[in-house]
């Protein structure tokens, strides 16, 4: 499971602080990389190699930030054991890198992780000459698996207009609906008259480099803000209604001691400046402002009789949006369906409940890779493990909430969908897991079986393939892998048995 990397923080739409260049001290651009956590950046090998062809001495790595201003530079060196240079089939070719100081307020690369990435819209940034400060490529596609053993993934620009070329190597390319990053630029095909280009996907960096793994997690969140829409008149007490509706909406969640309602505004009869001011007022005190500024979700507001304001459009457009697009919980209460600006903020609670769809896809593809991921390890292991089927029904929930249209009032739409998506990150997360357990028991019984096999060898080189005592040895513990590969540890003390027994002949030999 992903590693907290402060993504809480920045959401899908921010202008990804993640971003980094790599240059040389000289000042040679070298290409790009993405901050996973703090002090942690992954970028492509061969852009590290690069720095080789300085021809100045003392040259090190030099990371800037591109997606935050005023931050400084700092130097970078290859993480120990997190290299994977590129083979000659081109295959690998990934480095983790770590800084000199950390950047703990900078949120990291929201890495998911998918099977087959294929035919969805991505965008990314790199540094080709003369852009020395970064240039972005728009609407590119994912057209599917490519490059030696499928471990690419080709990504196609559109034409005319700026392609992945010479500088984006180890930049994140980065899902348009959900915020996402799918993998990473490695290579371009060089014909500028096709704006062709590869990637390394999340999987096969993980698989390289698992250190990774620290860093791979769900989709990231649209901003928390929710916009509840209510009809009618209301009783007197309108804030337990929207702290009950809070709660409803959070399944039973309490409410943190920072958490309260902040202000009960009436629009009626006011212009849209005076129930600006009116709400200021109400979260203007000490302990909301602290919330607010920490914590928006926490805090809740509710206008009231929007439609007999003096410009219930203004009110909408000036006050509410502005604070649920900060992440506070805004109830607006509408007199009769027919109600001016009514039309308005049912458009934008649709708006948010078609992010919400575009994340739940994401995740349920998500879910479906790590059940498949997790049949294979079970099937490899011969384990009776039994992998559960979470995919089809969260498939046929996506598949309902993405018809419902005009047809279902948004604010049912809305719970269904926090329900469903509470639902896919509890099962992807809960594969996630049994893939770990059954990976680390995969693991572990090649590393006994090539431990046994590798002690053979020695044995049989050495002209003790006859002896008796060690086949007595060998046989059990070669039964015990063979036999129940899903229960390694069953086979680890027959094994360092016949380890030792083979040592001890060969130091008495």
């Amino acid at each position: 499971m992903r590693e907290d990397n402060g993504f809480s923080a920045g959401r899908a739409g921010d202008s990804e602080p993640w971003r980094v260049c790599l240059l040389s001290s000289s000042g040679r651009i070298l290409g790009a990389g993405m901050l996973l956590g703090e002090s942690t950046v992954l970028t492509c090998a061969h852009v590290v190699q690069a720095l080789e062809q300085e021809t100045l001495s003392g040259q090190h790595l030099r990371v800037r930030f591109v997606g935050v201003a005023d931050m400084p530079e700092t130097r970078a060196e290859v993480r120990p054991g997190c290299w994977e240079p590129p083979s000659a089939d081109r295959r690998g070719d990934i480095a983790l890198l770590d800084l000199a100081e950390p950047f703990p307020q900078v949120p990291g690369a929201p890495l998911v992780r998918l099977g087959a990435v294929r035919d969805r819209v991505v965008h990314t940034y790199g540094f080709p000459r003369p852009h020395d400060h970064g240039v972005w490529v728009n609407d590119a596609e994912l057209a599917g698996p490519a490059g030696a053993a499928g471990e690419w993934v080709q990504l196609d620009s559109k034409l005319p207009g700026e392609r992945i070329r010479g500088g984006f190597s180890g930049a994140g390319v980065i899902d348009k609906a959900t915020g996402s990053v799918l993998g990473m630029v490695v290579t371009e095909y060089t014909d500028e008259r096709v704006g062709t280009a590869f990637m390394i996907p999340v999987e096969v960096i993980t698989r390289y480099v698992p250190e990774v793994v620290r860093w791979v997690g769900p989709p990231p969140r649209p901003a928390a803000g929710r916009l509840i829409v209510l009809i009618g008149k209301l009783g007197a007490d309108i804030a337990q209604y929207l702290l009950a509706q809070v709660r409803r909406e959070r399944r039973g969640a309490r409410w943190g001691p920072g958490e309260r309602l902040a202000a009960v505004v009436d629009a009626t009869g006011r212009t849209a400046e005076k129930v600006a001011e009116d709400v200021s007022a109400g979260i203007s005190t000490e302990e909301v402002t602290t919330v607010l500024a920490t914590n928006p979700e926490a805090v809740a507001v509710a206008v009231t009789g929007i439609d007999a304001a003096r410009a219930p459009e203004e009110v909408l457009t000036g006050t509410v949006k502005p604070l649920v697009d900060k992440g506070s919980t805004v109830l607006a209460q509408f007199g009769a369906p027919d109600s001016p600006g009514l039309r308005l903020a049912h458009r934008w609670e649709s708006e948010r409940n078609t992010q919400g769809l575009e994340r739940l896809a994401l995740l349920v593809e998500m879910v479906e890779y790590e059940e498949e991921r997790a049949r294979e390890l079970a099937a490899r292991l011969g384990s009776r493990t039994a992998v559960p089927a979470r995919s089809p029904d969260l498939r046929l929930r996506l598949g309902v909430l993405r018809s419902a249209g005009d047809r279902i009032e948004a604010g049912r739409v809305r719970r269904a969908l926090a329900a469903t998506e509470s639902d896919a990150e509890t099962a992807w997360r809960d594969l996630g897991l049994l893939c770990a357990d059954l990976g680390a028991r995969a693991a572990r019984h090649d590393e006994l079986h090539g431990r046994l096999r590798g002690y053979n060898a020695k044995a049989t080189s050495a002209g003790l393939m006859e002896d008796e005592e060690l086949a007595e040895l060998y046989r059990p513990a070669m039964a015990a892998l063979t036999t129940r590969p899903d229960e390694p540890e069953a086979a680890a003390a027959l094994v360092e048995r016949y380890v030792r027994a083979v040592r001890r002949r060969l130091e008495g030999a």
